[in-house]
């Protein structure tokens, strides 16, 4: 297949030239993200179903052309299993493509699993087997090779074929409009940035600790997520999430006793006397100082039982409805909605399984579920 690679300012200002005001675009992106915070971009792949380019972002200071051309209203913009991609144009381009329209959802709207990968769907549709082995590549090594090249133009040049089948089978369902509102909830949950203060909430354990002690894991985690963004780190690689839960939980004193939760001697060189002073900070807190009990909602007494029943109808009416139950109830959407009812934890908004296009399908569900469980009418599967 015939591709261009851009690698100056001046070519990627007349390729977007050249096909804006097209109907459609395909995108992708190849980037590396290994020990980083944030993603880094190695390339940008465009086609309008006529041009197809290989934008190499190492030769671009500026992005204008392309910002202007990934947010133009009356382009669809196409991806595959895009989650990943928004963020690399978010944090790499200060942008996301919009209108948006992620091909690993509409097949999972006529059947497919949510996970479905691109190749396989390519091999179903189109008859074409892709030759996936660059796929753990580095992206960022230059030059490119022309077997990276290549790789890199299929994954948008055979997308628009597909978009369009999968489209079609999509309008057939009578799912369109659904589709829509999926892919834009899944823009809205990859652009949401974590607030650094509630995200001790997260870690296993944090519901087994008192008061100072899950005052000083908020504090270990807002710092340690603040360091990763600040320093372009994965979290892990500052401390891991374990060492920081043993830190909270024992409220160690001194270096030595760091040393004897596990820590590793990179950690306690690189930041232990900074962790013992966050310790320090939240011995003496009064217990109306500290954040209230985390509570999981794995934890409450009819959560397993509960669970179990919504999974079991959740499936069936996927069956009926003839899509992925994965797309219809997500084991976390199930838990953010338990979370909602039991009070476990607060959020913002209604679950996502009573808004949008699932309200319709699951309100009334999972209302009787839950409240058939409650008074032990229910009839659930075997545990």
């Amino acid at each position: 297949m015939n591709h261009q690679l851009i690698t100056s300012d001046t070519q990627l200002a007349a390729f977007c030239e050249q096909v804006a005001g097209k109907p459609f675009l395909a995108l992708d992106t190849e980037f590396i993200r290994i020990r980083t915070y944030y993603p880094h971009l190695g390339l940008v792949q465009l086609y309008d179903g006529e041009h197809l380019a290989l934008v190499d972002p190492l030769g671009i200071t500026d992005w204008a052309p392309l910002q202007q051309l990934l947010t133009a209203p009356d382009m669809v913009k196409y991806l595959h299993a895009g989650s990943e991609d928004i963020e690399v144009f978010l944090n790499s381009l200060n942008c996301v493509p919009h209108p948006m329209v992620d091909t690993q959802v509409l097949a999972a709207f006529v059947g497919h699993p949510l996970s479905c990968g691109f190749a396989s769907l390519v091999e179903t549709y189109l008859g074409t087997t892709l030759d996936k082995s660059e796929s753990r590549t580095d992206w960022l090594a230059r030059p490119l090779t022309a077997r990276q090249c290549e790789y890199a133009a299929a994954d948008v040049y055979y997308l628009l074929p597909l978009a369009e089948i999968l489209t079609e089978k999509v309008q057939e369902a009578g799912c369109t409009q659904a589709a829509q509102e999926e892919c834009a909830l899944m823009v809205q949950r990859r652009i949401k940035q974590a607030e650094p203060s509630e995200v001790y909430k997260e870690f296993s354990g944090a519901g087994l600790l008192r008061s100072q002690q899950l005052a000083c894991l908020q504090k270990l985690a807002q710092w340690r997520l603040e360091q990763a963004r600040e320093r372009d780190m994965a979290v892990n690689f500052v401390v891991r999430e374990e060492h920081l839960w043993k830190v909270a939980r024992y409220m160690p004193t001194s270096l030595g006793e760091l040393d004897g939760l596990d820590l590793t001697g990179q950690e306690i060189r690189c930041h232990g006397k900074r962790v013992l002073a966050i310790v320090d900070e939240c011995r003496n807190l009064s217990d109306s100082e500290c954040p209230p009990a985390v509570e999981n909602v794995s934890d409450h007494p009819l959560y397993r039982k509960t669970f179990k029943a919504i999974k079991a109808r959740v499936t069936a009416l996927s069956e009926t409805e003839q899509f992925s139950p994965e797309l219809l109830a997500s084991r976390r959407q199930m838990n953010q909605y338990l979370n909602k009812v039991w009070n476990c934890k607060a959020q913002q908004g209604e679950p996502e399984l009573l808004s949008g296009w699932r309200k319709p399908l699951l309100e009334d569900l999972l209302a009787e579920t839950v409240d058939e469980i409650q008074s032990g009418t229910a009839r659930t599967p075997d545990a």
